[in-house]
């Protein structure tokens, strides 16, 4: 096995780490700010990553344009969510399985909506950079692979100042933290939640613009990232947004290095095997008990 190989798998699972993290990033977000299980995230990036496309091909819209109607279509739709099935069911008193079946439904009801609206045929968006490619060790890495990490890097960091040192972030820790004290500050504890969601669809929706350009995006790929996100969520802390990064990073490198040793097909089934012996040895997760109440 060839030196060479192997850093293109690395620079492989770093990428796609990186996809993984933004999709991991938004359901610990929900789920730190309404204890809500979601799903359906990996649906948001199916949103987006479609919505780019036929802003761009169908209705000739410049590709910046595109990605910023795609980024809020993700938005509108964790917003609407939130107001349309959530609200409604809080104030009912659901129950924390209701919400999981919930976004379950949403998932399956929000695919067939893309299968029905684009179809069944599989689509891309141009890559940041054109056909760039850097060489990077011997391995050839895309300019948008690069690009990718970037913006994804600065987003989560983004996100750390967001929470840490804004009044809105802070507010939606609060909120999340202690709802009651939260109230009686004078924070709308309702309002904090709805932003909850509206970010957790922004970044889905960032995650599927951004992998767009590598893998051609359809109705049926909602659930993979869901799967892959989730995971990488689990093995930072749920609780803690950042620590899904690590959690993401570790996957995609497990996944892309299980290819040299395994035919390409059993790929998930070792790398999710070797989360399955990491979480039986780290309980807590990648970064410990401490750090999943972070974020």
């Amino acid at each position: 096995m060839s030196v060479d190989l192997i850093v293109q798998a690395i620079v492989s699972g770093i990428t796609n780490g990186f996809v993984y993290a933004l999709i991991g990033v938004g359901i610990a977000i929900i789920f730190k700010g309404t204890r809500i299980i979601n799903a359906m995230q990996g649906e948001f990036a199916v949103i987006g990553g479609m919505v780019a496309v036929f802003a761009l091909q169908s209705a000739g819209l410049p590709y910046a344009l595109a990605i910023v109607l795609g980024i809020a279509a993700g938005a509108a739709s964790g917003l609407a969510i939130d107001l349309l099935f959530v609200q409604p069911m809080t104030r009912r008193g659901a129950s924390e399985e209701s919400f999981l079946l919930l976004t379950i439904g949403l998932a399956f009801a929000l695919s067939a909506a893309a299968l029905y609206f684009g179809g069944r045929d599989s689509h891309l968006l141009p890559a940041i950079g054109g056909d760039g490619v850097i060489e990077f060790l011997g391995a050839a890495m895309p300019v948008h692979a690069v690009a990718l990490i970037a913006i994804a890097a600065a987003l989560v960091l983004g996100l750390r100042f967001f929470y840490t040192r804004t009044l809105i972030g802070l507010a939606m820790t609060a909120a999340s933290l202690d709802p009651d004290g939260a109230t009686t500050s004078g924070i709308n504890v309702r309002r904090m939640r709805s932003l909850t969601f509206l970010l957790g669809g922004a970044f889905g929706a960032i995650a599927g613009i951004l992998v767009t350009p590598l893998l051609a995006m359809n109705y049926q790929m909602g659930i993979g990232l869901t799967l892959k996100g989730f995971a990488a969520a689990i093995l930072g802390g749920l609780t803690n947004p950042l620590g899904a990064v690590a959690g993401a990073l570790v996957l995609g490198l497990a996944e892309s290095l299980a290819v040299l040793g395994f035919p390409s097909g059993y790929r998930d089934v070792v790398a999710l095997s070797m989360l399955i012996v990491i979480m039986i040895v780290l309980p807590n997760g990648l970064l410990g008990r401490a750090a999943r109440r972070g974020g």
